[in-house]
């Protein structure tokens, strides 16, 4: 319904009628203008030479409370629809949060095809099935209300895909409202670090208020920029953005899964008790290092050898629950509080060279994936003709360099790192240890052996 109202004209505002809307719903424009930007499409504009002189920053439009699309705005609706509120009603908590872009998840299966082998394929396919699962929730939990009579004969899973492309595409952090959705705010587009011209605050009258950076100035028709976030990596942006900006040098961040082996007995148990993702994420550090952030891992590096145990315990009520302990200590704060415990025991180094082999080799597992499907990616026919856009193998393309730089980075640190700590006292007084008590076992086996053959 969406994608064809937007084809159709009558769910596409007009241009010329966007800045009449806008200020009959009383959006003061003080010294920005919606506008074009090449290459970019809709954006704001200076409307007037603007400068920040390190006082008061300068309000470059200011938005009425009452255009904030919110949770707040939200449920203050409900309270006045009768119908709007059956329908948040009927899907309880679902309902609760807030839910066109050339997203990943509009794209073709040829077009996701471009993605094997980097950290988006696996998300777009997992947001693809939640998706689903969320339009399929929504239309059984309002099936017997007025509104799903009205709009049933209308509303398919691509109107799901759009109001998610809608939201996650605009939707901007706004300090002391939370996520949410602001008009004329929302052209502003994105550029990061010093390239950034203006920030958004809410004023005292809770109005949506952007304000020219301090240092900051502005010629008649410049952009206005905002950041919609500097910390985020390539995979995020083209995720929830639909783009890459060209002149993007890193990935600056990606996230790897991480897998319990299924001959761990332990298994269940560490899902269970672990708490957070299952898996790491890997930083570029400013210092052209490599960071690495992620609680699982340390649930990898330990077996009851170590000291690691579950044990089942019965509640009042009958169920059974899982109650962790390292040693004689009882975990109670998942993978979190196992890192914190092992960082203050003697074989602290041993867990962490546990850790770092464990990580280069899953580094490595995603490197050869990436690198064997380059190839044949590369060679995709595209663009006219085809039914793979240009834009869409431009950014899978983009995507796939960055995330092949950081990876070679990141399996080099962590050989760095193995050699550092395989020369550690500890490890090494470890594996003596290890080897001398292998030595005794064998020792013994050999003598158990011996002895059977001789009687």
């Amino acid at each position: 319904m969406i994608s064809e109202g937007k084809a159709a004209g009558w769910l596409q505002l007009p241009t010329e009628a966007f800045l009449p809307w806008a200020k009959l719903n009383d959006i003061a424009f003080d010294h920005a203008l919606p506008g074009v930007s090449m290459g970019k499409g809709g954006a704001l504009l200076a409307s007037n030479e603007v400068n920040s002189n390190g006082g008061t920053p300068q309000a470059l439009m200011t938005v009425p409370r009452s255009l904030i699309l919110s949770l707040e705005r939200v449920m203050e609706h409900a309270k006045v629809d009768k119908d709007f509120r059956e329908v948040l009603e009927s899907l309880g908590e679902f309902g609760r949060s807030l839910p066109c872009e050339l997203l990943p998840t509009f794209w073709s299966s040829s077009e996701l095809q471009l993605l094997v082998g980097s950290t988006l394929a696996p998300a777009i396919s997992s947001k693809l099935r939640s998706l689903r699962r969320e339009y399929d929730n929504l239309c059984e939990a309002t099936r017997t209300t007025p509104w799903f009579q009205i709009v049933q004969d209308a509303l398919a899973f691509d109107d799901w895909l759009q109001v998610d492309a809608m939201y996650r595409s605009r939707a901007l952090d706004f300090p002391e409202i939370g996520h949410c959705m602001v008009p004329c705010i929302d052209l502003a587009n994105h550029a990061a670090g010093e390239a950034t011209t203006a920030i958004y605050e809410k004023d005292g009258d809770g109005n949506a208020v952007l304000l020219l950076r301090n240092g900051k100035s502005l010629a008649k028709g410049e952009e206005v920029t905002i950041t919609y976030g500097d910390e985020k990596g390539a995979c995020e942006m083209l995720f929830s953005y639909g783009f890459l900006e060209s002149e993007r040098q890193s990935a600056e961040t990606l996230f790897l899964s991480l897998s319990i082996p299924d001959d761990d007995p332990y298994r269940g148990a560490k899902m269970r008790f672990a708490d957070c993702a299952p898996g790491f994420k890997l930083i570029d550090a400013e210092d052209g290092q490599v960071d690495w952030k992620g609680e699982f891992i340390w649930l990898l590096c330990v077996s009851k050898e170590d000291g690691l145990h579950f044990d089942l315990a019965r509640r009042v009520d009958g169920e059974e629950e899982v109650h962790a302990f390292f040693g004689e200590h009882e975990l109670m704060g998942g993978a979190q509080e196992l890192h914190a415990i092992l960082g203050k025991t003697d074989l602290w180094d041993v867990y962490h060279l546990r850790a770092v082999t464990i990580l280069q080799q899953r580094v490595f597992e995603q490197m050869q994936v990436l690198y064997g499907t380059q190839e044949d990616i590369e060679a995709t026919a595209h663009g006219e003709g085809t039914d793979v856009r240009d834009r869409c193998y431009e950014q899978a393309m983009q995507l796939r360099r960055l995330e092949m730089k950081l990876l070679n980075s990141a399996y080099e640190d962590f050989e760095l790192q193995t050699e550092r700590f395989a020369e550690s006292e500890v490890v090494l007084h470890y594996l003596a240890r290890v080897n001398d008590n292998d030595d005794d076992t064998n020792a013994e086996q050999g003598e158990a052996e011996v002895e059977e053959d001789f009687s």
